[in-house]
């Protein structure tokens, strides 16, 4: 049996036999693993404070056959406000279920993994995270390879607007000839919520922090991500649905292209 140091930050949790807890950890050296630690639900056990979602550690973990297992952890930064802040548990938890849905086991990616601790340490601090979590997933989508196409017709490639709106499934925006022999949803989209879309690639999750929040203009940005990464998933995301209960985000009525 071997042994690896890594650090993470765990992704989530599920219960495993009577007092176990299985971790999935976003490492630095190894990408997204899993772990098996031991007693980690026992109220005296030392896995317990260090295993809970969101939490930065160094850990030491023996590979197993079927299984690793998490042997010890040092925390590095707990992140408990996000935890403690429900709208902020919402936000963190979507972006750890878009990283865990996406992201292979095994698979070392470490811009992605900078980025999202630099995330994490950004939205324990901003007063409302809509913003913040707009250009975190767009930027996401971007290091993952799923880039929706904001630049052009996704259908004829032209660059000039007016664009009828953005197909999830064609996975861009369409012009009206376009649209017009798609066959499927599209979601009206404001050429300035367009132009705003494309400056979020390039925007500091800092400055934006500081930023005053539109709300209409953050649900629009949201109501054609969030509809674009759900397809993407191909399965329901349960930390979607908790995050559009809480702030009262519905999709819209699929449009008919026919």
């Amino acid at each position: 049996m071997g042994l690896y140091h890594c650090e993470g930050i765990i992704l989530r949790t599920r219960s495993f036999g009577e007092a176990d807890r299985i971790v999935t950890l976003f490492t630095k050296e190894k990408g997204k693993i899993e772990a098996v630690a031991r007693g980690a639900r026992r109220p005296r056990n030392r896995l317990v404070g260090v295993t809970q979602q969101f939490s930065y550690l160094k850990a030491l973990i023996f590979t197993g056959k079927s299984l690793d297992q998490l042997s010890q952890a040092e925390l590095i930064k707990s992140f408990a406000p996000l935890r403690d802040d429900l709208l902020k548990m919402a936000y963190a938890s979507w972006w750890a279920e878009v990283l865990d849905v996406f992201l292979p086991l095994n698979e070392v990616n470490s811009d992605v993994f900078l980025f999202f601790l630099a995330g994490l340490v950004v939205l324990e601090r901003v007063p409302d995270p809509i913003l913040v979590s707009r250009a975190f997933e767009l930027r996401l989508l971007r290091y993952l390879g799923y880039e929706p196409v904001l630049d052009r017709c996704v259908g004829c490639r032209r660059t000039a607007g007016p664009f009828a709106g953005f197909a999830p499934a064609e996975g861009g925006l369409l012009c009206p000839a376009c649209a017009g022999a798609a066959n499927g949803q599209l979601i009206p989209v404001r050429p300035a919520t367009v132009s705003f879309l494309r400056t979020l690639y390039q925007a500091d999750l800092r400055v934006l922090a500081r930023r005053p929040v539109d709300p209409a203009l953050g649900h629009e940005l949201g109501r054609l991500l969030f509809t674009f990464i759900q397809l993407r998933a191909e399965k329901p995301l349960k930390a979607l649905s908790f995050l559009q209960s809480l702030t009262a985000w519905t999709p819209p009525p699929e449009a008919d292209l026919n």
